[in-house]
């Protein structure tokens, strides 16, 4: 409550007779005391002793227009609405005090919930200098905040602020409604107004990192975040926050930094667990991630989530079998959910890498891992793009092109410009030599992304092989070379630049640095063996063809390429004979 009453209380208890020797002065100084006691006892918050001497002293002065402001002033402190509103009437009918009385008669109306009377009330005084206009306008927009009336809170905070900008809960308030109606700026503006006004404020900290997040203000969420947590380091909505923050942009030293002590101390809860065993995870640090997951598993049970977590961390350590068990107990727990089949998928199919020894190896049919992807399929939701990416890589990957290409493709209807959707197309499309196809997709991503080299590279690679915009082809390949001139696959593009130029000695020069540097490419011998060949030299030809062969066996393209180099270099050694 507002308690107007307050504010009055020195000005009120001044000057309130003058000195005098008569018997009416007599009684009135009998008057004076009691009001005086009261106002002492008012002053130290004492309102059911107040109300007893003011009383008094209305027995003494029923028509003193002080000691009726005094009992309207101490009636609404104590809830006694009825009797508040009767002796701020009185004032209000004998045009004294007036202003000061309708205040709190809005007060009255207000607790008794008639809010547009307390509205009409507050809008009659708003510019009375008989009251503290800046309590009014505070008052007004409280009324107007539980109303939901945002134009009419604004209005009336804006104008308190002007009357007083050192006002905390004002900034605050300003702050939070400017948010709810999208003006971010102003919103920053008066949160920092705030926390300036009062530093140790956590919750114009939290309030601005919270919009400035909502509204993609990522830095200025991370600070906000940042400088609560130095104000009270235990703040759950900060470290909760501030961690997610850490994990979406993969600064995985400051969030294991942010939550490490805190799990040291026990004081770390479920989610914050969670998310620091993904941080470890992230860092390699597998063993303090997996300690993490388990604590949380044995404490919890078979919690799903953490279960996922475990499962993904063995996978990429090679252990398939400890991987699987925990897999096929998803499965066993949620038959339904698709992401429980993707690592199951992953394994049956041979996509997950190399096993980290022989005791953790697990084998499977290619029934298994048909039917392994069959029922992911049958549990993806195809309306999302994540789960149509996902399924079409799988089948990208054990070169099912076609179903590769449905999936695929459904996934760039749903994010037409999502870079990973993009650049598997574009793979894919090379794969299958739809080079115009594939083009079209790194064009994209090109476009969003100009700096990236891989990017360039991908780019440039593909306008050689299709033989097409050559020296566009070798300015994104430089470009690429000049932020990483030690990677052999951008020399490979480039050399294969040169040779599609039909610069053939600066191909062979550039290729073979290219194998030095990554040296079992089959990509790379082949394109060495094919400049050999432009150059008319099958014998060397033929050793990069056969090195090619023996990275690869599964390339039943170079077979051909082979035999060519191998009769050429049989013709060449008759000639020579």
């Amino acid at each position: 409550m507002l308690r107007y009453g307050r504010v009055l209380l020195a000005a009120a208890a001044v000057g309130f007779w003058p000195a005098g020797g008569s018997a009416q002065e007599r009684v009135d100084r009998t008057a004076q005391a009691y009001y005086m006691r009261g106002s002492f006892m008012e002053s130290s918050d004492d309102l059911v002793l107040a109300y007893t001497f003011y009383a008094e002293a209305d027995k003494y002065e029923p028509d003193n227009a002080r000691i009726n402001f005094a009992l309207a002033r101490v009636t609404l402190e104590m809830g006694k609405f009825d009797e508040a509103r009767r002796y701020a009437g009185r004032l209000i009918e004998k045009g004294i005090y007036e202003s000061g009385a309708r205040l709190i008669l809005a007060e009255v109306e207000y607790e008794e919930r008639n809010v547009d009377k307390a509205i009409e009330l507050l809008e009659s005084i708003k510019e009375s200098e008989d009251v503290p206009q800046f309590d009014v306008y505070k008052f007004l927009a409280r009324i107007h905040i539980e109303n939901k009336d945002v134009d009419a809170a604004r209005a009336a905070l804006e104008r308190a602020r002007d009357l007083d900008p050192g006002d905390l809960s004002v900034h605050y308030r300003l702050g939070l409604i400017y948010a709810d109606i999208g003006e971010v700026e102003r919103a920053a503006e008066s949160l920092r107004e705030a926390i300036e006004v009062n530093p140790g404020f956590t919750g114009s900290h939290l309030a601005l990192g919270s919009i400035l997040l909502h509204y993609g203000d990522v830095e200025g969420a991370l600070k906000a975040f940042q400088d609560l947590l130095e104000l009270d380091p235990g703040n759950r909505t900060a470290v909760t926050e501030l961690s997610r923050l850490y994990l979406k942009d993969g600064r995985l030293e400051d969030g294991m930094e942010l939550l490490e002590p805190l799990y040291e101390e026990r004081r770390l809860g479920e989610n914050g667990r969670l998310v620091l065993g993904r941080f470890y995870y992230g860092l390699g640090r597998y063993e303090e991630a997996l300690s993490v997951f388990r604590g949380l598993l044995a404490t919890l049970g078979e919690k799903p989530q953490i279960m996922r977590a475990v499962a993904e961390i063995e996978m990429d350590r090679g252990n398939f079998r400890t991987a699987f068990g925990y897999l096929e107990r998803l499965v066993e727990i949620e038959p339904d959910v698709f992401s429980n089949y993707i690592g199951l998928v992953l394994l049956a199919n041979g996509l997950a890498g190399e096993p980290s020894s022989p005791e953790e190896d697990k084998r499977f049919s290619s029934v298994e891992g048909t039917t392994y992807l069959r029922e992911a399929v049958r549990r993806m939701d195809r309306t999302q793009y994540s789960d149509n990416f996902i399924i079409g890589t799988v089948y990208r990957k054990i070169d099912d092109r076609e179903r590769a290409e449905q999936f695929l493709t459904a996934a760039e209807k749903l994010s037409p410009e999502d870079r990973d959707i993009l650049l598997e197309l574009a793979a894919l499309y090379e794969d299958i030599g739809r080079y115009d196809d594939a083009i079209r997709r790194i064009r994209v991503v090109y476009d969003n992304e100009p700096e990236d080299a891989s990017v360039n590279n991908f780019y440039g690679y593909l306008l050689a092989v299709k033989g097409d915009s050559l020296d566009l082809a070798e300015e994104l390949i430089t470009k690429a070379l000049d932020e990483d001139p030690g990677n052999g696959y951008y020399l490979d593009s480039l050399g294969w630049v040169k040779f599609r130029k039909g610069e053939f000695s600066d191909a062979l020069e550039i290729l073979l640095g290219a194998s030095e540097i990554v040296e079992d490419d089959p990509v790379i011998w082949e394109h060495i063996g094919d400049t050999y060949m432009k150059l008319g030299q099958p014998e060397p030809a033929l050793e990069s063809y056969n090195r090619s062969a023996e990275v690869d066996p599964d390339r039943t393209e170079i077979e051909e390429k082979v035999r060519e180099a191998r009769g050429a270099a049989s013709r060449a050694e008759k000639k020579v004979e």
